[in-house]
C-alpha cells in the first residue's frame, strides 16, 4: 500500500472518530418516580433545589472536569463550559454558600452510587450503564 492511500486511510477515520459523540443520560435510582425537565436538572446543578418532592435531600453526581460527557452536560443543561461550572463551585464552596454540591466521581462509580441510593442523580455516558439495572434514564443528551 502506498503513503497516499495510508494517509487518506488515517485522515478518514480520523475525522469518522471526531465526528462520533456518544450520547450522555442522565439517571437516577430505578425506584425514583420523579419526571424531570432539563430546567429541573438545571436547577439541581445549579444548587437551586436541593430536595425531591418528597422532601428527600438529592445526592447529586458529577464526572470529573475532563470528561467529555461532563462537557457536554454542562453545556446541554447549563449552558456552560464544565471548566465554568468547577469554578462557580469552588467558589461557592469558598464562600460556604454551596447548599448542596455534587460528589464528583468516575462514570462506574456514578452509575453505583445511584443505583444504591434511591434519592441520588448523576449523568454518564451512555455505554456506562448498558446492561446495568437498579438505574433509569430520565434524559438523553447529545
Amino acid at each position: 500500500m502506498n503513503y497516499r492511500k495510508i494517509i487518506f486511510l488515517f485522515v478518514i477515520m480520523l475525522f469518522s472518530v471526531t465526528a462520533y459523540a456518544e450520547k450522555v443520560v442522565v439517571i437516577v435510582n430505578a425506584s425514583n418516580p420523579q419526571a424531570l425537565t432539563s430546567n429541573d436538572i438545571k436547577g439541581i446543578y445549579s444548587d437551586n433545589v436541593i430536595q425531591w418532592e418528597n422532601g428527600d435531600a438529592i445526592k447529586v453526581y458529577d464526572l470529573p472536569v475532563k470528561m467529555k460527557a461532563r462537557e457536554t452536560f454542562s453545556q446541554s443543561i447549563l449552558g456552560s463550559s464544565a471548566r465554568s461550572v468547577a469554578k462557580d463551585w469552588a467558589n461557592r464552596k469558598i464562600t460556604n454558600t454551596a447548599k448542596n454540591p455534587p460528589k464528583t466521581k468516575k462514570e462506574r462509580l456514578v452509575v453505583a452510587s445511584v443505583k444504591k441510593k434511591a434519592n441520588a442523580i448523576g449523568y454518564v455516558s451512555e455505554s456506562a450503564i448498558v446492561g446495568k439495572t437498579g438505574v433509569k434514564v430520565i434524559m438523553t443528551l447529545k
